[in-house]
């Protein structure tokens, strides 16, 4: 899959709350059951544009596990459009973004999020993916994985 199937209003929501993870909980909780689900496909969408989780991604003569891999390609996401266009691209590996993912090598554009979160319930969602399935269940009382499915065609965040 390329990159045009990630909606431009979800890299412009990283990029306006990226590293504050605060903010981007704060945006997540003023948005419809509708905006949250087409965040979280997104995120999940472009992560998984990155890699085969099941074959893993080879680091340091290492090949990680499927879960470590899912987590290398959730942090790319997180960084934003430029880096996950630079590893669609080609122009960045991912073994190369996994020594980021280390702390070995890290670009400007590499912003490392916090991890402070407004709502004591959050805490244990601390990261930009996890975030979202922390305020849904907060919010519906149900899990997003559980209810995931697509959402309606259209469905953009407001304000």
């Amino acid at each position: 899959m390329g990159p045009d199937h990630v909606p431009d209003w979800f890299w412009e929501v990283l990029e306006a709350t990226r590293p504050r993870l605060s903010a981007l909980e704060l945006w997540l909780e003023s948005q419809p059951r509708e905006v949250l689900e087409a965040f979280a496909l997104a995120y999940e969408s472009a992560a998984d544009s990155l890699a085969d989780f099941s074959e893993g991604v080879s680091v340091d003569g290492d090949v990680w596990s499927e879960d470590s891999t899912e987590d290398l390609c959730m942090r790319v996401v997180g960084q934003g459009c430029g880096l996950w266009s630079s590893v669609i691209e080609g122009e960045v590996r991912l073994e190369e973004a996994a020594q980021m993912y280390l702390g070995r090598a890290l670009p400007d554009c590499v912003v490392p999020w916090d991890e402070d979160v407004s709502d004591p319930e959050h805490r244990g969602y601390q990261s930009p993916w996890a975030i979202v399935q922390g305020i849904y269940r907060t919010r519906f009382a149900e899990e997003l994985h559980e209810r995931f499915g697509v959402p309606e065609e259209g469905v953009r965040p407001g304000g």
